[in-house]
């Protein structure tokens, strides 16, 4: 059995037992630790508020144009616009989209009823609206429905768990009309030779 010369047991145990020594090497090893600590938690808890904030206005938009009886018309999506920017802190810019579709049962399909939109995503199409159907619920033949789509861009306070470039918060909300059978689309308010879109 191999043991230790007793001198350097004395000093081993003497290391252990001595409690001298300055608090500022201590705080060398903290202090950074605390502060990778602290802005971590700034960083993840503005993201949360940043994302809370994208999927509230998202709510919403999907809760006031399911209560429409009346059609969308150009102001009203200035007033969704100003909305929007109220509601979000952390993007001057919010987009937004509004699809009504509707399920063609002879061509087992979606289809776009009519699409308008305030972002640089552009208006859904029926090709567009199919790809995504999987994220879409299933309807009755000739039923209604809404999409609402929000983008919300949201820049870290730092670069702590999160890459140095922006994130954009997408939300997917589908609502159905709650009063009326569908949503139409009314291009102009004043010109009465304008057909709504239903």
């Amino acid at each position: 059995m191999m043991r230790f010369p007793q001198t350097l047991r004395s000093r081993v145990k003497a290391f252990r037992d001595d409690e001298t020594g300055n608090a500022s090497v201590e705080l060398v090893f903290m202090v950074p630790l605390l502060a990778v600590i602290t802005f971590g938690l700034i960083t993840f808890f503005t993201a949360f508020k940043a994302k809370t904030q994208a999927t509230r206005a998202a709510t919403v938009i999907a809760d006031m144009v399911s209560r429409e009886t009346n059609p969308i018309t150009p102001t009203y999506l200035t007033g969704v616009s100003g909305l929007m920017d109220t509601m979000i802190e952390t993007d001057e810019t919010p987009e937004y989209r509004l699809t009504a579709f509707t399920w063609n049962q002879r061509a087992g399909e979606y289809r776009v009823r009519w699409s308008k939109h305030d972002s640089s995503h552009g208006a859904l199409t029926h090709a567009d609206l199919n790809a995504v159907s999987d994220r879409l619920p299933t309807l009755k033949k000739g039923q209604r429905a809404i999409l609402v789509e929000t983008w919300v861009d949201y820049e870290p306070l730092h670069s702590i768990g999160y890459d140095e470039s922006s994130t954009s918060f997408e939300n997917f909300l589908v609502a159905a009309p709650r009063f009326v059978p569908q949503l139409c689309w009314l291009a102009s308010e004043t010109d009465d030779t304008i057909v709504p879109r239903c």
